[in-house]
């Protein structure tokens, strides 16, 4: 439901590590991204006391240390490095719902962990509680959770911002792709449902039912076909190089062969005929980061899409 929404209102970009060329960048109107004060940051500790994961221990000082830590010793940095950012608003929660769909499409991808409103005098917390968990849950899993944002970056949010607005939902139901991507963050990382989910909507996007008659009209080779020709017209092409110098061909044939062994309930050994895949981490980036890629191209060029989805 939307609120309205009074002056001190701000959402908690949990993965925010600095911001690059400017002490605050404005993402759209009213919306500021900007390192917390000191007021905020007692109340985004007191929400992570609240509201954040088990065991809380783990992630109570998470921005205030030195990274990444790796396996040695937790070093605290200075009060000048602590990695608290917030999206600063007023007006409604509505524009904020709307700039996370933004952040699920760039590239350097921000999650807003939690909003903390002011609301009749008072202050109130918003969050999704199995997201926020499953983000948080990974921090310990990669050197890259937080990222340093510059102003290009900051551009990029906007540019898909004012597409998100300006498109046209009877061509494609864009927002409830977003929805699908936000709902796959609430699965843990490792799993492999994840992987199947994301497949899936790239399968959403770019395939038809194919004709029994017809060998080459497989899903498997919609998709091969289709991405191979897509990866020509993205304006950041698809980074193959973690995958050994294979032919894209060869890769996209492995994440079938991934594809169907999660589906049908099998064991995937990465050390065998996956081995291409390198691991689940691995692939789970690779089709993540294409089905973002499609959709971004959807977006520029609608039509496309949608003829590239029926031949």
């Amino acid at each position: 439901m939307t609120q309205t929404i009074e002056p001190g209102s701000f959402a908690f970009v949990i993965n925010v590590g600095r911001l690059t060329d400017a002490a605050s960048y404005t993402i759209v109107p009213g919306h500021e991204l900007r390192r917390a004060t000191p007021n905020e940051i007692v109340r985004i500790k007191a929400s992570l006391e609240s509201v954040g994961p088990t065991p809380r221990f783990q992630y109570a000082r998470l921005w205030e240390q030195r990274w990444p830590h790796h396996s040695g010793p937790v070093e605290g940095a200075p009060e000048s490095e602590w990695r608290y950012f917030v999206i600063a608003f007023e007006g409604n929660n509505q524009t904020l719902a709307k700039i996370q769909s933004a952040f699920e499409l760039t590239p350097k991808e921000l999650e807003v962990g939690f909003a903390v409103m002011s609301v009749g005098g008072g202050y109130g917390t918003t969050w999704t509680p199995g997201r926020l968990f499953h983000v948080l849950e990974n921090v310990g899993q990669t050197a890259s959770f937080f990222v340093d944002v510059t102003a290009e970056d900051v551009t990029e949010v906007q540019n898909i911002y004012s597409q998100l607005e300006e498109h046209d939902p009877r061509m494609m139901d864009i927002q409830g792709l977003l929805l699908q991507l936000g709902g796959l963050k609430s699965l843990h990382h490792s799993s492999p449902l994840r992987f199947l989910g994301y497949f899936a909507i790239l399968e959403s996007l770019l395939t038809h039912s194919p004709k029994p008659s017809d060998p080459y009209d497989s899903i498997t080779r919609q998709v091969k076909t289709k991405v191979a020709l897509l990866d020509r017209r993205f304006s950041r092409p698809t980074d193959y190089a973690r995958f050994r110098g294979a032919s894209r061909d060869k890769i996209w044939t492995a994440m079938y062969l991934y594809r169907s062994n999660v589906a049908h309930g099998g064991t995937p050994d990465f050390s065998k005929e996956l081995r291409l895949l390198v691991n689940h981490e691995s692939a789970l980036q690779l089709v993540k980061e294409t089905v973002k890629a499609v959709i971004r191209q959807a977006l520029n060029e609608p039509q496309l899409l949608l003829d590239l989805k029926d031949c």
